[in-house]
């Protein structure tokens, strides 16, 4: 074996354990079957992409709400000049 032709070591990141539905041991997250119990196990729910719309308008609000609050603001500024 040359060494030239190796490839260094590819690190693969932990991932988090799995819960068997059944007997509540910690598994592996890919697991079809406990190991512990002998189960099969329920199918991993896909996960839903989060909607960034309520905060899209939640910061939409915020920002209308501070603008419509200096415009007032200026406004009344002039009265107090006056």
């Amino acid at each position: 074996m040359r060494l030239d032709k190796v490839s260094p070591p590819i690190y693969i990141a932990p991932m988090a354990a799995r819960v068997c539905t059944y007997c509540r041991e910690k598994i592996h997250p890919m697991a079809v079957v406990c190991r512990f119990c002998g189960r099969d196990l329920p199918p991993l729910s896909p996960s839903r992409p989060r909607s960034w719309l309520p905060v899209f308008f939640l910061a939409a609000a915020t920002l209308t709400g501070g603008a419509l609050l200096a415009a007032e603001f200026f406004r009344e500024r002039r009265n107090w000049l006056e």
